[in-house]
């Protein structure tokens, strides 16, 4: 497992995810590689406020989702339940801000146990970030 941090710089991972007209302001990037993963952890402030910006980048596809300011310590809280757990008997969670539905499955294939993290927007489809082992 790798990180690195540093502030601006973000060219190289793409546009989209939430940039929304170049007001965006890059306060603290970190990266970390895990396998053959690259996780982008973002924190920006526009207009509206900050924002935390997750990315999953591998070779072949790119997934982010967005947590506002407000919800940042509750999914954290979240993120670490499931990091910090030795527990096998893990259930799914669930996390409501404002319109967004953040949520927390633990999984296991042949690889290992893996955090499944997916966004959903009231009855919009859903997309997600996988951890390792998926």
């Amino acid at each position: 497992m790798e990180g690195n941090s540093g502030g601006g710089g973000g060219a190289d991972r793409g546009g989209g995810g939430g940039e929304r007209g170049g007001n965006d302001v890059e306060l603290v990037c970190k990266t970390l590689q895990v396998e053959h993963k690259l996780f982008y952890f973002d924190l920006k402030e526009n207009p509206r406020g900050r924002y935390l910006k997750i990315s999953e980048k591998t070779s072949a596809t790119r997934s982010t989702i967005i947590v506002p300011s407000s919800g940042i310590s509750w999914f954290l809280d979240l993120f670490n339940y499931y990091v910090n757990s030795d527990d096998h008997d893990l259930f799914s969670k669930e996390l409501q801000l404002d319109t967004k539905v953040f949520y927390f499955d633990i999984g296991e294939n042949r690889r290992g146990r893996f955090l499944k993290l997916e966004k959903g927007i009231e009855e919009e489809e859903l997309f997600g970030i996988t951890g390792p082992g998926e």
